[in-house]
């Protein structure tokens, strides 16, 4: 007797079963959906063998110094720091257009 029709107050029949198999079934689909931790871009696409050459040290920044060995100016390595932290990460380089 659980799966009756069920009329609500506004006189629309709802069937119980439908609407226990619609929130069983999009409940995991909405807990995706809210999820905040974007995916891990570094594992689905390398970063550009470019990067990768000029980060000496492997950190996944490429210092002023590292910069610098590579024949970047000091103006260019300036302009590419957008958050002004000394160093440019992989976003940072991917916006560099040499």
């Amino acid at each position: 007797m659980l799966f009756n029709t069920y009329v609500n107050k506004n006189g629309a029949a709802m069937n119980i079963q439908g609407v226990l198999l619609a929130v069983i079934f999009l409940s995991p689909s909405l807990s995706m959906a809210q999820s905040s931790t974007p995916p891990d871009m570094s594992k689905t696409n390398p970063p550009p063998r470019s990067f990768v050459v000029i980060d000496k040290n492997k950190d996944g920044h490429i210092s002023r110094e590292e910069a610098k060995q590579a024949g970047i100016p000091v103006l260019n390595f300036d302009a590419a720091d957008k958050d002004k932290d000394g160093k440019i990460n992989l976003s940072e380089w991917t916006l560099l257009k040499f």
